[in-house]
């Protein structure tokens, strides 16, 4: 006798192997029970989560690392609502997570049986596409179905604009499969290859259009694998400042520049500094001033890529170009257009080559910037993790490393939560990570650290103690002392040295920030935990103090 919800279940997953899902975080529960098992005999990647928001923020981290779509499996209920926040980062961010909610058949639906919630399009927005598949269902044409339906929904998942999508399955008991039995063949759809390029006469169009204008490569937040060497030859060619976010994975190119938004921020740019024309890759930058400069000064925007097509909240870029990026530089590349100003050389090389001084010159101080002062020292293949909220910020501003690191966040939906646990999963690739992270953020995914213990990674949190939310100093409600410290100040007092030893991770308490440079140089294996420990009250001074250090630095250079 036919076992249909094993064969329609072993469909599945050969249907989504066939499209490249071949590795599943998988949070434990009881409606799941056939996919959980049969999984696990199928030999493909395993990583147990028992907590189901760390479990997405987890499977984002692998979504990141290789831009492949990663499977999450939970079970019915609240279980599967957890995953919520990781989605909506996902969708923001495009990264193609896989989700397989277990649910209660219909008959249960609506109707007061336990952990039982309306699981259809459970996510609304925040998946490309939700479909409910019936894997108990024994129709013959069922078989056939999941297996061409299923891999069409991977295809939607991973083509540009990616995203996450959720395939609902209502199971009725008996839940145990037949294990141990034969696996149906499923044929892989091929998609082909399709690649977007300009024509020939578009370009001619294009080179027509800068000839002898100053032009900026704008790079936000890119979660792809986008090629540095290309990025860097077309800025040579077109003489081109580029302007790395600090998510962009550019930073440490010859031609990247750090420390526009610092310069914006201190009021101290200069009119020779504003582009005619920029190209803009990638998502959202982290710098909340650079795109309304080039729109009070009336720059024109090219922005490029179909990821983020339409995801300019500035409402400014003139041109929008639906193409692969790379191959959009390459084309550049081969026409041979040939910048006939200086605009980098002049302008933004010696500013440049001034930058890593003022990061020199306070090292000595435990401050909030010694994070990102010491950290410029990490080297390939370590990697590197940023919290939102004051490290995000704060590296964008200051952070120039001497070489390409790859550097990643969560700037879609900009949550501090889920942190440690995304963290977690950029390091299962093996390479050495860091994570910059303040207390709060820390607290909120604590979880996180269970998942890097049982994984084994080695990863180093850098903790920035301030004892509460930094950010909010920075804001108008500062001024609000009479309730400021209850309602955003949030002091937790969290004894970090003891979380640590209840996560058995090494701790180390930084008390200069030479020590924090010393441990960059050594290698380490599992999780490691530093505390700097600064003051939260002298963080606006101190952040003051450096902007104005920027502004005579602009000073200084212009004059020379």
């Amino acid at each position: 006798m036919v076992d249909t919800l094993t064969e329609n279940s072993k469909t599945l997953i050969m249907a989504l192997a066939a499209q490249g899902v071949r590795e599943y975080v998988v949070s434990p529960g009881s409606r799941n029970t056939p996919l959980a098992l049969l999984l696990a005999e199928s030999g493909l990647k395993l990583t147990m989560a028992v907590d189901e928001r760390s479990a997405a923020f987890l499977a984002l981290g692998r979504a990141k690392d290789g831009q492949r779509p990663v499977g999450l499996l939970a079970t019915s209920g609240t279980a599967t609502a957890n995953y919520l926040p990781a989605l909506a980062e996902a969708q923001a961010t495009h990264l193609p997570l896989v989700v397989l909610t277990t649910d209660r058949p219909e008959e249960l639906q609506g109707i007061g049986a336990p952990q039982t919630i309306g699981q259809t399009n459970l996510y609304g927005q925040q998946t490309k596409l939700a479909l409910t598949l019936h894997l108990q269902d024994p129709h013959p044409d069922v078989q056939e179905y999941i297996a061409y339906k299923t891999q069409q929904v991977v295809q939607l998942a991973v083509s540009q604009p990616a995203g996450p999508v959720q395939l609902n399955l209502p199971l009725r008991k008996p839940l145990l499969p037949s294990l141990d039995q034969p696996w149906p063949k499923v044929m892989a759809a091929d998609f082909g290859q399709v690649e977007r390029r300009l024509a020939s006469d578009e370009l001619e169009r294009l080179r027509s259009a800068w000839q002898g204008r100053k032009i900026m490569i704008l790079v936000g937040p890119n979660e792809g694998h986008w090629s540095p060497d290309l990025f860097e030859q077309v800025a040579e060619q077109l003489d081109a400042p580029i302007v790395a976010d600090i998510l962009s994975q550019l930073r440490g190119l010859p031609h990247a520049i750090t420390g526009l938004d610092a310069v914006l921020a201190a009021q101290a740019d200069q009119p020779e500094m504003v582009p005619d024309v920029v190209l803009r890759f990638g998502g959202t930058p982290v710098s909340a001033k650079i795109l309304p400069w080039l729109k009070a000064h009336q720059v024109e925007v090219y922005q490029i890529g179909a990821n983020y097509l339409g995801q300019d909240h500035s409402r400014f870029a003139r041109h929008h170009y639906a193409i692969d990026e790379e191959s959009f530089l390459a084309d550049i590349l081969a026409s041979e257009y040939q910048a006939t100003n200086r605009y980098y050389q002049s302008v933004w090389q010696p500013l440049q080559a001034a930058w890593s001084s003022l990061n020199q010159s306070t090292t000595h101080k435990l401050t909030d910037f010694a994070v990102v002062d010491s950290l410029t020292h990490l080297k390939q293949p370590q990697q590197l993790f940023l919290a939102n909220s004051m490290p995000v910020r704060d590296f964008e501003q200051y952070f120039q490393p001497h070489q390409v690191l790859s550097v990643a966040g969560n700037r879609g939906a900009n949550g501090i939560d889920g942190t440690i646990s995304t963290a977690v999963g950029m390091a299962m690739n093996g390479q050495p990570t860091w994570l910059a992270i303040g207390d709060l953020a820390f607290y909120h995914d604590m979880n996180g650290l269970m998942l890097a213990r049982q994984t084994a990674v080695d990863l180093t949190i850098v903790v920035t103690n301030n004892n509460g939310g930094g950010i909010f100093s920075f804001l108008p409600q500062a001024a609000a002392d009479q309730y400021f410290e209850n309602l955003f100040g949030t002091p937790q007092n969290l004894a970090i040295d003891q979380v640590a030893q209840l996560y058995q991770a090494e701790y180390h308490l930084i008390e200069k920030p030479q020590d924090l440079v010393a441990l960059t140089q050594q290698p380490w294996t599992g999780l490691r935990i530093l505390e700097l420990v600064t003051d939260r009250t002298s963080n606006t001074d101190v952040h003051a103090n450096r902007l104005a250090k920027v502004k005579e630095l602009v000073k200084h250079v212009a004059k020379h």
